[in-house]
């Protein structure tokens, strides 16, 4: 069976704004982690999702996150078919551990390896772990002006 898209991210430049839309639109709760970075939602029948504090996304677009038995084993794979690995091993506040890689294209794709029974996520490898690839961060278009409103000139 293929493997199947468990979680969605998506950035956010404010958190009750998207809470308000989104709420009134699907009628979707949404509780946010402790350090205000993250904001999540559950999907009754489908996969989770979030957003992400636009300052500190890892891609322009939404990011979906794949199940995955063995993230190492996966990470072995993605380089092997021409993609890229972007961030090699996190811990994953959902339980378990998450990396984030490239397809040749450059879209950005998560691959979540779940807790395992008893709790415990399976250990990455030691090596992996120390090779986080840095994360580059979008490039930010300039603010529009006001409608009805000219930019001020530069001195």
């Amino acid at each position: 069976m293929p493997a199947p898209i468990v979680h969605i991210e998506l950035p956010s430049a404010d958190f009750g704004r998207t809470t308000e839309f989104y709420g009134q639109l699907f009628g979707w709760q949404t509780q946010q982690n402790a350090t205000a970075t993250y904001m999540k939602f559950d999907g009754d029948d489908g996969p989770s999702g979030g957003w992400v504090r636009a300052d500190m996304v890892q891609s322009p677009g939404p990011i979906p996150y794949v199940a995955v038995d063995d993230l190492a084993k996966t990470l072995e794979k993605v380089e092997r078919a021409g993609g890229k690995i972007v961030v090699r091993s996190m811990a994953f506040a959902g339980g378990g551990e998450v990396a984030l890689v490239a397809d040749p294209d450059g879209n950005v794709v998560g691959v979540w390896m779940r807790k395992r029974e008893g709790g415990k996520a399976a250990a990455p490898a030691k090596a992996a772990v120390a090779k986080a690839a840095p994360v580059a961060k979008p490039a930010k278009a300039a603010p529009k002006p006001a409608a009805g409103r000219r930019p001020a000139k530069r001195k």
